[in-house]
């Protein structure tokens, strides 16, 4: 198959799996200027029965219209091309240049809450959408969540397309509908398992992944009650108390009892977050004590601009950003570096009222620092960062260190490292390791 031209315009660059009646490709589309590449489901039945064939043929053409409607979303890649050749089906979809979370969840490596729940509503807020086209993903788990490296956002793919008509063609043939299981052992539901999945089987999946993030265990190394089949998990990490309900209550072991919804989790983080980092009116319980850059004023309006771009992650993320950083244009700047380019956009457009008075007034330095600190940084002084913040946050340090200095290539050691501590949730080691690597 490699180097097969499909459609006399995708030729097949690389294998990515499959077995039975359906395989996987990366291919490049030899059609478009620069041949990007794309990738290539393959469905092949498993006889050439006329009236088989038109079942299959049936079943794809609707597959293939329901992928259409979810690529409209940005977070979903886009359905290119789908047709028939020689009796065998073909879709065709957007490749997403980025690495799963598989890369990013190793064992033994935890995520702080803070990237969980930017994790949780990212996927959530997808999960909204295509439940609400009558859909379920059916294999939610970290292979089919990709970063996507141009903005960082997170990417859904592999909606098992192929597999679920192969499951409808078995029954057509005979057997049991659930003879294939759409999923992955370790992140699917127990109904799902059993060959009825519904849309809180996909929220079951990621409260796994998220359990995952913070254990740094894989979901089979996690223990069940012999008695009600739950996961018992909480004891392996430090958890917020309403973090731990939310998770808990989306990994239920009967789906009755789960969330119903994407958007009935998003309603209970919003109202945990909102009792972790309430709107408090007194000026010193708002304004962060360290480095009071901004009038109680300017920070609530930030605040209020960041809630409606982000949702109600900003106020963690702006208690963070405004702690260490020694001027308003560093904490515009550090607060991009966690959006896409089109919110960087609408941030910095909407926060110019912040930018006045640095632009009237030379932009503080950072005291007690050597002159080496301000120099422009090299591959020696960002290695060390990526190693000094892998023992502290694991693997995603690397990515990390590397967007910052994409999304600002002149960015200074002392830019740097305060961008890179803003990601430590210890604000003691997030100290030590602005200090180690600055003195």
């Amino acid at each position: 198959m490699l180097g097969n031209l499909l459609d006399g315009r995708y030729q097949v660059l690389q294998v990515l799996g499959g077995g039975g009646f359906g395989q996987t490709y990366i291919a490049r589309d030899t059609h478009r200027p620069g041949s990007p590449k794309c990738v290539v489901k393959h469905l092949k039945p498993v006889t050439h029965n006329p009236e088989f064939l038109e079942t299959a043929r049936r079943l794809f053409t609707s597959e293939a219209e329901i992928l259409e409607q979810l690529g409209h979303h940005d977070q979903i890649p886009r359905l290119l091309a789908y047709f028939e050749e020689q009796q065998e089906f073909f879709l065709v979809q957007e490749f997403i240049d980025g690495r799963s979370l598989a890369a990013e969840l190793l064992p033994g490596q935890r995520w702080t809450e803070d990237q969980v729940m930017q994790l949780l509503h990212q996927v959530l807020e997808v999960l909204k959408f295509i439940h609400s086209q009558n859909v379920i993903h059916r294999d939610i788990k970290p292979e089919n969540i990709i970063r996507r490296q141009v903005d960082s956002k997170l990417v859904l793919i592999d909606f098992g397309a192929v597999k679920q008509i192969q499951s409808q063609l078995l029954t057509a043939l005979g057997h049991m509908a659930t003879t294939i299981a759409i999923g992955t052992p370790g992140y699917m539901s127990t109904e799902q398992g059993r060959g009825k999945p519904r849309p809180n089987s996909d929220i079951y999946s990621l409260g796994i992944i998220c359990i995952q993030a913070l254990t740094g265990l894989h979901p089979r190394q996690l223990e069940e009650d012999l008695e009600t089949g739950e996961i018992i998990w909480q004891h392996l990490t430090n958890v917020s108390p309403g973090m731990a309900t939310v998770l808990s209550k989306m990994v239920l072991h009967h789906f009755r009892e789960r969330y119903q919804s994407a958007t009935d989790v998003l309603e209970a983080l919003r109202q945990i977050n909102t009792v972790i980092n309430p709107v408090i009116q007194a000026p010193h319980l708002t304004q962060p004590s360290q480095n009071p850059i901004l009038s109680q004023e300017e920070y609530n309006r930030l605040e209020n601009i960041l809630l409606e771009i982000v949702g109600p992650v900003a106020r963690t993320l702006l208690r963070k950003v405004t702690a260490s950083a020694p001027n308003s244009q560093t904490i515009i700047d550090n607060l991009a570096l966690h959006l896409p380019g089109h919110q960087q956009i609408e941030l910095k457009k909407r926060t110019t009222f912040l930018l006045e008075e640095t632009q009237v007034t030379p932009a503080s330095q950072p005291v007690n620092l050597p002159a080496t600190s301000s120099q422009i940084i090299n591959d020696s002084f960002v290695r060390q960062c990526e190693r000094d913040l892998a023992e502290l946050i694991g693997p995603i340090a690397t990515f990390l260190v590397q967007k910052a200095i994409k999304t600002s290539p002149q960015i200074s050691r002392t830019e740097l490292v305060q961008t890179l501590a803003i990601h430590i949730s210890d604000p003691q080691k997030a100290q030590q390791f602005q200090q180690r690597l600055l003195s």
